[in-house]
């Protein structure tokens, strides 16, 4: 009998059939993670380069503007924003005008209006931005555009949280030499 199951064992260790079935059921899953993480990540970056451009498009569209600008072209531009990301979220936009004060060496804010879970800016908050602002010319003004989106992750098999893409772009008035705000409630 011991004869018998020694013999078996040797049979058995020296046996490959099956071993494809093994390989796959082994590696399938592992293959199957890896494309699904594939196209996670490669979805990200496609939303975060359509988030850059949407806030790009919302500066530059600003940066032409002549006329004053009122909080019905704020509520717009927030409507343009959701639009041109193609997903109703929690998405917000802060639009702020922002001057450099040479005698203070520092920069301050002339306007600012938020729409979305955000708030204005303030002085206080941009006073020391001199590594994240340009150099300007004193009482020069620059229109500062901020944009907020959450990316939420397509599949959960990947176990990671969504991300917060948060843009920051600035820029000069193309065609007048500051671009106004003027509250049309008062």
């Amino acid at each position: 009998m011991m004869q018998g199951l020694r013999a078996y064992l040797r049979r058995f260790r020296r046996d490959e059939d099956g071993v494809v079935t093994v390989e796959f059921l082994i590696m399938f899953p592992l293959v199957v993670w890896t494309y699904v993480a594939m196209f996670v990540f490669f979805d990200m970056y496609r939303v975060n380069t359509q988030h850059q451009k949407a806030a790009y498009v919302i500066s530059d569209m600003l940066a032409r503007e002549t006329e004053n600008i009122t909080p019905t072209y704020i509520d717009n531009t927030k409507k343009l924003f959701d639009y041109l990301m193609a997903v109703e979220r929690d998405n917000a936009v802060r639009v702020s005008s922002i001057k450099y004060n040479a005698d203070r060496e520092r920069y301050e804010v002339v306007w600012s209006r938020a729409r979305g879970d955000q708030q204005r800016l303030k002085t206080s908050d941009v006073s020391d931005w001199d590594d994240r602002l340009p150099l300007v010319a004193d009482m020069d003004e620059l229109i500062l555009v901020e944009t907020w989106y959450t990316y939420k992750m397509s599949f959960s098999i990947l176990e990671l949280n969504d991300i917060d893409l948060h843009s920051f772009v600035y820029t000069r008035p193309r065609f007048a030499p500051v671009l106004r705000y003027a509250d049309t409630t008062s």
